[in-house]
């Protein structure tokens, strides 16, 4: 109504308000909202979330019959591998200046979703097509946070403040031609928790890796839903540890019913106990009783955690918030890959992804990626070494990295947004801030 579109509109005129703008493909783009809605939080903000996807509009079916498809390609191709995967793989490096054409034709088609705000509020940007929304309806601040770490014109927003979480990132860019003064380097897109504790995480983990615990893995399945094949093998090939309770795995299934029906089948067949969880306040509750520095097990732990949710932000908050219960993260190099917990790499889902596990092995906090399962196991077993080499190294790379405040570009989003940095400030200090990442 005209009434609640007023209210709406003096609520958002408030000061410190910002709207951070998302599409609910996948985990990774609300994952990215995610991030900049906490450190919104904590820099004193009042954010909003806009997913695209939630009206009842022909603007948003029209995105949702695109998530759609790229779900379904995405689980074809990682279950059949060989030619389909090759083929779907190159078809996702094909984002060149046509692409950000039609990505900006269809922005400005679909833009009355937001039409209706207040062009004073900051938009922050977790996808290019919502970026380009916000330009096209004359939004004056808009910011877009660029995921990945391959690039490709059409994740640019012209317009808008373009940020990126790697040097490599912003020198191709501007090889590009992306211009320098819309161009920056922020660092990667990490929830404000995860990111203030990075370096007594990390300590912890090495704790626990001086008094020889049992090493945890978080295996998150992405939000395509597009693993299991891969995710069967793989605990086919660790059965035999869990088995001896020489590590312990916490399966983040997300709202996926077929990945978590199917590994329960497999964990069943395997003759494997497992807990399970499927509410938010569970998880919360289990971070809380299995926190890193407690540097102890609690009594009659069971080697296998399954979480499965019937809620999409239930899901993918779930991998937030159990990294600072785990060790290691096995996850395919999506966002995940920026994020400050040692990674064990496996098959991507899409070629783009490559360069992310490509940034992590730079940065050292992640291994190269596992396209094989027996590649998996293998560093999988260089990881739960006694006093291991890698995985002390991937920890005393976080603690370095955190200093540099690698981790910290949603925080700069929001920065940029509340008026705290601007364009001129950035360019000032963007040489050493190239020099530390």
């Amino acid at each position: 109504t005209d009434e609640s579109m007023q209210q709406g509109a003096q609520i958002l005129s408030s000061s410190k308000t910002v709207i951070v703008g998302s599409v609910r493909m996948g985990y990774g783009h609300h994952r990215i909202a995610y991030s900049a809605l906490t450190w919104a939080l904590e820099l004193g903000g009042k954010p909003f979330l806009l997913d695209i996807l939630s009206p009842d509009c022909v603007e948003a079916a029209i995105v949702r019959n695109m998530d759609k498809q790229y779900s379904r390609m995405s689980r074809i191709a990682s279950n059949l591998g060989g030619m389909i995967d090759a083929m779907w793989g190159k078809m996702m490096l094909q984002g060149d200046a046509n692409a950000l054409r039609c990505c900006l034709a269809l922005s400005q088609k679909i833009r009355g979703i937001m039409a209706a705000f207040p062009k004073d509020t900051p938009v922050i940007s977790s996808h290019p097509i919502v970026g380009n929304m916000a330009v096209a309806c004359g939004f004056k601040t808009v910011i877009n946070l660029i995921f990945d770490n391959y690039p490709q014109y059409f994740v640019l927003v012209p317009g808008a403040i373009n940020l990126v979480q790697s040097p490599s990132y912003f020198d191709k860019l501007l090889d590009m031609g992306c211009p320098s003064h819309s161009l920056f380097l922020a660092g990667h897109w990490v929830s404000s928790d995860l990111c203030i504790n990075a370096v007594p995480d990390s300590k912890a983990r090495l704790g626990r890796l001086e008094k020889n615990l049992p090493r945890r893995f978080l295996i998150a399945v992405g939000g395509a839903g597009a693993q299991r094949a891969f995710l069967e093998e793989l605990l086919q090939g660790i059965a035999g540890l869990l088995r001896e309770k020489r590590i312990r795995i916490y399966l983040n299934c997300g709202d996926h019913g077929h990945i978590a029906d199917a590994i329960t089948a497999k964990l069943q067949a395997l003759g494997l106990e497992f807990n399970q969880v499927t509410s938010n306040e569970g998880t919360v509750a289990l971070c809380k009783k299995e926190a890193l520095d407690k540097l102890e097990e609690p009594a009659d732990w069971k080697a296998v955690t399954l979480f499965r949710f019937d809620s999409h932000f239930a899901a993918f908050r779930c991998t937030d918030l159990v990294i600072r219960a785990v060790d290691v993260l096995v996850t395919k190099p999506s966002e995940l890959a920026f994020f400050p917990v040692p990674k064990l790499h496996i098959r991507r889902v899409g070629a783009h992804e490559a360069h992310s596990a490509v940034r992590a092995q730079e940065l050292g906090d992640g291994s190269v990626e596992c396209r094989e399962v027996s590649h998996a196991v293998s560093k999988l077993h260089q990881l739960i070494e006694r006093n291991s080499p890698l995985f002390r190294l991937m920890n005393q790379c976080i603690m370095k990295a955190a200093e540099t405040n690698v981790y910290d570009g949603s925080k700069v989003a929001c920065e940029f947004a509340f008026g705290d940095r601007t364009a001129d400030a950035a360019a000032s200090v963007k040489e050493k801030v190239l020099v530390t990442a």
